[in-house]
């Protein structure tokens, strides 16, 4: 479910910025556009990781610029591999703070994907209720 809630935030982000952006285009139909798109999360989802675990070892006061930084590098291959988007000048810059800031809202919405279940330690009962053994 999550994977397709950012499938879903992504294309949002990539149509709301050819709509409002004169420097990116999606071009080809809309084959070209959901090849695109499914190129874009896929990587997204990899260079978020690559980027993230760099920046943990290397820099960690710069782990928040992960999302921005794997926004950028998916959108250029993306635009580089596929016909499906054109992106040129300043388009570049404004593309990733929209596609990057659509996908940080979509992540944070309330819905029956952020419910998880709350377990105690292993299924075991605490330490002060009745037939609670310790170790």
């Amino acid at each position: 479910m999550g994977w397709l809630l950012g499938l879903g935030g992504n294309a949002l982000g990539l149509l709301l910025a050819s709509l409002l952006l004169g420097d990116m285009f999606i071009i080809s139909g809309v084959t070209g556009f959901v090849v695109s798109l499914v190129v874009f999360a896929v990587l997204s989802a990899i260079f978020t990781w690559l980027v993230f675990r760099t920046l943990l070892r290397k820099a960690g006061s710069l782990v928040p610029l992960t999302g921005l930084a794997s926004t950028f590098l998916t959108l250029a291959i993306t635009d580089l591999f596929t016909d499906g988007i054109s992106i040129s000048g300043w388009g570049w810059l404004w593309a990733t703070l929209l596609v990057w800031i659509l996908s940080m809202f979509i992540w944070v919405l309330p819905g029956p994907w952020r419910r998880y279940k709350q377990t105690g330690t292993a299924g075991r009962p605490s330490s002060g209720g009745p037939g609670a053994k310790p170790f």
